[in-house]
C-alpha cells in the first residue's frame, strides 16, 4: 500500500472515506448525511439494511463478494495477505481493505463515524454554494 499526496485545497474539507484500487476498480467508503457509502468506479450505494458483505478464505486467496438487494455487484479473488498472531496465521485487518471493511461493517460505531453531522453537512453546503457560484 502506497499514501497518495494529494494537494490540499486551503477552501476544501475533506471528509471521512477509505478507498483502494483493486484490479483497475476505485471503491471504498465515504462518509454521507445519510451514512456510509459504498462505492465501485461509477456506482455508488448508500449502506442500510438492503447490502451484504462476504469474504471467504481460501488456503492462498480470499473471494469478496458485495450484494445489494440480493443480486451480486461485486465478486473479487484476490491473494490473501496474512499476518502471524502466535502460532497461527489470520488475514491481516490493517492491510486488507476487504478484511477491513466486512469486520467494520459489522460495528455500530462505523454507522456513526460514516454519517456527518448536522454542521458538516451545514460547511458541505457552504462550500458548494461557494464552488458553484
Amino acid at each position: 500500500m502506497t499514501e497518495v499526496e494529494i494537494v490540499r485545497d486551503k477552501h476544501a474539507h475533506y471528509r471521512r472515506g477509505y478507498y483502494i484500487n483493486c484490479q483497475g476498480k476505485l471503491l471504498g467508503i465515504v462518509a454521507t448525511s445519510r451514512g456510509p457509502l459504498f462505492f465501485c468506479d461509477g456506482d455508488t450505494y448508500l449502506l442500510q439494511d438492503n447490502f451484504k458483505f462476504q469474504l471467504l478464505h481460501h488456503t492462498e486467496e480470499n473471494t469478496f463478494m458485495f450484494t445489494w438487494e440480493g443480486s451480486i455487484k461485486l465478486h473479487i479473488v484476490y491473494p490473501r495477505m496474512l499476518y502471524k498472531r502466535g502460532d497461527v496465521w489470520v488475514d491481516d485487518m490493517v492491510q486488507d481493505f476487504f478484511t477491513w471493511l466486512v469486520m467494520a461493517t459489522k460495528r455500530k460505531k462505523f454507522y456513526s463515524f460514516y454519517t456527518l453531522d448536522e454542521k458538516e453537512q451545514e460547511s458541505d453546503m457552504k462550500l458548494l454554494e461557494a464552488v458553484h457560484s
